[in-house]
Parts: C-alpha cells; sequence; structure tokens
C-alpha cells in the first residue's frame, strides 16, 4: 500500500457520534492533522453536534434517528468505499481517544502487515483504567475469544483502523442495546474472513462521568457475545462464512 510507484494511501476518519456537541469540536481539528477527511456520523443527535462538526471541518453524514453504534459504523464503512478510502480510522466522538496516535495505528496497514488494526489499552502503555472496568473488559476479551477463536487484548476498543479488503468484507448485524456490543462481532467477522489482526498500545482518557452503567454496559455485550456465538455456532456448516482463519499479529 505504501509502494513509491503507486498513489499515496487515502486515509479516512470517521467518528460515530450522539449528542457530542460539547467535545466534537476539538476531536474533528486534532483529527484532521492526521487523515485526509474526517467524516462525522451523526446518529440522530439531538443536540448541535452536526452544526458544530460541520464548522470544525467534517464531512457530516446524518441518521434521521439513532440506529445504534453498529449502524453508524456500517455507514462509516460504506462511505469510506464510496470515498475510495485505502484505510478507514474510526474513533469516538467524547475525546477518549487521542488523534496523535493515529499515524502509529495505520502504520501496520500501510506496510501490508494487517488488515485491521486495535488500539489497545493493555499492551505496552499503562493506561489509568479503573480496576472495575479492566475486570470488566477482561471478562469480555475472553468471551470474545472463545466464541469467535481470535485473541485480541482489547476487544472492546473503539480506536481501531481498517485497510479497504477489512471494511469491504465485515458486515454487522447488531442492533440490540444500541450495538454497544459491535467490536465483539467485528472481532467475529475478522475471524470469519480470514482478516490479519495486530494491534499497537494507545492511551485512553477517562476523564467524564460514565453515561451508561458500566455494570449494566457489561452484562448487555455479555449477553450479546454469548448470541453472536450461539448464532454463528448453530448455523449448519454449509451455511458458515468461508474463509481462512484469521491470525492476531502482536
Amino acid at each position: 500500500m505504501n509502494d513509491p510507484h503507486t498513489r499515496p494511501a487515502r486515509v479516512i476518519a470517521a467518528i460515530p457520534a450522539y449528542n457530542e456537541a460539547a467535545s466534537i469540536c476539538s476531536v474533528v481539528v486534532e483529527t484532521r492533522h492526521y487523515v485526509d477527511t474526517v467524516l462525522v456520523i451523526d446518529d440522530g443527535s439531538t443536540d448541535d453536534t452536526p452544526r458544530l462538526a460541520d464548522g470544525a471541518g467534517a464531512s457530516v453524514i446524518r441518521h434521521d434517528r439513532n440506529r445504534g453504534k453498529a449502524g453508524a459504523i456500517m455507514t462509516a464503512f460504506t462511505a469510506a468505499a464510496e470515498f475510495q478510502a485505502d484505510v478507514l480510522v474510526l474513533l469516538d466522538g467524547d475525546g477518549q481517544h487521542d488523534p496523535r496516535e493515529i499515524p502509529r495505528l495505520i502504520a501496520p496497514l500501510l506496510a501490508g502487515e494487517a488488515d485491521v488494526v486495535v488500539g489497545s489499552r493493555f499492551l505496552d502503555i499503562k493506561n489509568p483504567i479503573p480496576f472495575y472496568r479492566t475486570i470488566g473488559q477482561r471478562t469480555l476479551n475472553l468471551a470474545t475469544h472463545l466464541g469467535s477463536g481470535l485473541v485480541c487484548s482489547d476487544s472492546q476498543s473503539g480506536y481501531r483502523a481498517l485497510n479497504r479488503r477489512a471494511f469491504t468484507a465485515i458486515s454487522l448485524q447488531e442492533t440490540f442495546f444500541h450495538g454497544l456490543a459491535v467490536e465483539s462481532e467485528m472481532q467475529f467477522e475478522i475471524a470469519a474472513a480470514g482478516l490479519r489482526l495486530a494491534e499497537v498500545p494507545v492511551c485512553v482518557r477517562y476523564d467524564g462521568k460514565a453515561r451508561r452503567s458500566p455494570l449494566k454496559h457489561g452484562f448487555g455485550v455479555l449477553y450479546r457475545v454469548a448470541a453472536i456465538a450461539a448464532r454463528r455456532w448453530t448455523r449448519p456448516a454449509t451455511e458458515r462464512p468461508a474463509g481462512n482463519p484469521a491470525s492476531s499479529i502482536q
């Protein structure tokens, strides 16, 4: 992808956002330094998120209603294909992810070493993650690993990057619980499609109060991971997705 005889890779960042008026401007402005285009997928916000994102320089795609995170990400996948992106970066609109880490996140894709790169909170960089969150994340990691057959140290990270092969191959269906099990579902899809997964360490900020109960969120995602696994592995073998086993690159 980074062959000097080919055109430079086109990198697009997509930010799913629902009522993120307090932070969306700074996230868009900072992200624009590292990508060619910033897309904000406004998922039916009732505040000024779309207007502020547009004013900060993002291209805004609006949902007429709240479709959940999975719906927003699928819109991002479709838009990335239409924009003829080579690399799609996904990050949250609440300011937890640091856009300055985008070059590190996309490096394995540009080098042709991976199809999907996950920004992990649990690798080299020590993040100040609350203890209860760490326990919950580890539990979800294990459940997602056992269900998908693919190892990832941070299965719930929303900070990730995909090349064109990946974002055109992955199809997300999760709508239950506002689609918040989408990262786990993506891991199932990566495994089914035989895509190469890599991880890089990232920092995450936990400055604000959580919008949802972490306990309720964790149990909701765990329930959906079990449902996704059951749905996939009870299908007849002839109906299961074909593809080479995915690899996890550390």
